[in-house]
């Protein structure tokens, strides 16, 4: 199965709005996506753009058009959370892929198990096995941040969480690895099947022999009164595997990037650890990531551009986070939002995007970038990123750098 490279150019897109772009490839040598999804604003595209590439889609560049798409729900719609439509899974990945306001019943069912007081018990399990990691990894003096850190810590807390076996955690990486990082359409689709095989053999166990975990919780939940269908099941279960196992990862790795070249910023972490609350929501503001997909449920305007329903646009929360002229900027470029600044004022960022399907587990990764930056920063507090390394940027939904080899002075 072939996606289509290109599309026609529907009648409605005007001339001077067509761009050759993929939003799967971006000019990122350095490793730094989110200055190539700046770059890509500031070279002249307009600010919505309809590219032919992936199905045919649209692109919006101006932050102030992005946190409108993720505010208006009611016109753009999550039914489809990547381009092009036949990459999506055909079993919706539940509440991520549902609109309001069936979504609010299912994002309930979660939230319990993301309360401060279970974000609390979770950030011990990461803490713990962040130390036991790192002081593995130190006497070597070298390591592959991203095999054997950064997807280690997300997955040991979500195990943690659904209490599956950790002789799972390797099976459970490589079905992740093929929905996120396909080498062909063929293999994305293979995943979510070995993932609802996966997940679905997890949930007959706990149905069967119910305990207090997560799993047990949601089999025996209702909605409206109904237990919930294995369909539906199966769609929680999924956004359990894949929320937040690709999207920490990613970020852990490019605030390591940007430590790794960036000495005096470990230093000053070291040195005031009491700006650290300010120091992630900073790297937040900068690493962004994330390249949010809706579907048109209607014909809108947009910029002063006709949308027709079922368009496709893609929305980058890295352009809601280094304002321009005209869009809240306190200076514009002049203020050089590009910069990493611990003491910069706070500002809406839209990291973790807006509107109804806000990430739920925002509290949750801003503790794990807590606990990563404080034991690592403690035990390896001077690396490097390795001589001769390629740091590659790979762009689905969300980016990442697939490998970050690192080296240190080991300790006497």
């Amino acid at each position: 199965m072939l996606y289509p490279s290109r599309t026609d150019i529907p009648d409605h897109v005007p001339p001077e709005r067509i761009a050759d772009y993929d939003t799967f490839h971006v000019d990122a040598p350095d490793g730094d996506f989110a200055a190539a999804m700046v770059r890509l604003r500031d070279s002249g595209v307009p600010d919505l753009f309809w590219t032919q590439r992936n199905g045919g889609h649209w692109v919006a560049t101006s932050g102030a058009l992005v946190r409108h798409i993720l505010e208006h729900g009611e016109t753009f719609s999550n039914r489809a959370m990547r381009v092009p439509k036949q990459a999506n899974p055909a079993v919706p990945i539940i509440p991520l892929m549902i609109d309001p306001p069936d979504h609010a019943h299912y994002r309930r069912l979660l939230s319990r198990a993301m309360t401060p007081a279970e974000v609390k018990k979770l950030a011990v399990v990461a803490r713990e096995l962040s130390i036991g990691l790192i002081e593995e990894l130190e006497p070597k003096g070298q390591c592959e941040f991203v095999a054997d850190f950064a997807q280690q810590m997300p997955i040991a807390v979500f195990m943690s969480m659904l209490d599956l076996p950790p002789e799972d955690r390797p099976v459970i990486l490589a079905i992740v690895g093929r929905i996120i990082r396909p080498d062909v359409p063929e293999m994305r689709h293979k995943g979510f099947a070995d993932l609802a095989d996966y997940t679905m053999a997890k949930v007959r166990g706990r149905r069967a022999a119910p305990a207090g975990d997560l799993i047990s919780q949601l089999t025996r939940a209702e909605i409206d009164g109904r237990p919930l269908r294995d369909d539906e099941l199966q769609g929680l279960m999924s956004v359990l595997m894949l929320a937040g196992l690709d999207t920490v990862a990613s970020m852990l790795t490019f605030i390591t990037r940007f430590l790794a070249l960036n000495p005096a910023h470990r230093d000053d972490l070291r040195a005031r650890p009491a700006i650290m609350t300010e120091a992630i929501e900073e790297f937040l503001r900068r690493m962004a990531m994330v390249n949010l997909t809706r579907e048109l449920a209607e014909d809108t305007v947009l910029g002063g551009v006709t949308l027709k329903q079922g368009d496709l646009i893609v929305a980058p929360t890295a352009l809601c986070n280094f304002p321009n002229d005209g869009e809240g900027g306190e200076g514009g470029a002049a203020d050089d939002w590009l910069k990493v600044n611990f003491n910069r004022p706070r500002i809406v960022h839209a990291t973790f995007g807006a509107g109804a399907h806000y990430c739920m587990g925002s509290s949750l990764a801003r503790a794990e970038i807590r606990i990563y930056l404080e034991e690592w920063l403690t035990r390896i507090p001077d690396f490097a990123i390795a001589e001769g390394a390629a740091l590659e940027v790979k762009v689905g939904a969300a980016a990442m750098i697939p490998s970050l080899p690192l080296v240190w002075k080991v300790r006497g």
